[in-house]
């Protein structure tokens, strides 16, 4: 995984007034990945000793456009793992809810469907690091693989991060 250091980060994520841009910070510590997509997810990870490492995974909405084919990316924390969840399925929000995670926050909004001009947002866990790991993209797909993460499911649809 390659890593850029924190100052480099992005200062907000804000790809105008409907997108928000999903980053993936990582906590070399405690070996967690952490999507970002607020500026309060930003905060918390810089003053939890996260680095960024990638701008660009993907962008998702804002706010919803139509509630009947977009649902809410949720972030959840477990502190007794040290790991922060992005999820949006039923699976997902029992699964982590079953283990101990604690809902943080709604960070903006997916598809359900596979829409024109959408890629998957995967959901990769590693049970060696205790780790979920959100990714969409192709950097962050082959981070996943190469460092062991095996893929649990689609979370939903989301805008490519080269889409802007």
């Amino acid at each position: 995984m390659s890593a850029v250091t924190a100052a480099a980060a992005p200062s907000a994520h804000a790809r105008g007034e409907h997108w928000h841009n999903l980053a993936t910070w990582y906590h070399w510590g405690r070996q967690d990945n952490f999507s970002s997509v607020t500026a309060d997810d930003d905060a918390t990870a810089r003053s939890s000793g996260y680095t960024w490492v990638r701008g660009k995974e993907a962008y998702i909405l804002v706010q919803p456009t139509d509630t009947r084919v977009q649902k809410p990316l949720i972030l959840f924390y477990n502190s007794a793992r040290g790991d922060y969840m992005s999820t949006a399925t039923r699976e997902g929000i029992a699964s982590a809810l079953s283990a101990g995670y604690v809902r943080k926050n709604v960070q903006g909004y997916i598809w359900t469907y596979h829409a024109p001009g959408t890629v998957p947002l995967y959901q990769y866990w590693n049970a060696r690091r205790q780790d979920n790991f959100a990714a969409a993209s192709p950097e962050g797909i082959a981070s996943a693989r190469s460092a062991g993460y095996r893929r649990v499911r689609v979370e939903g649809y989301v805008t490519p991060g080269s889409a802007f």
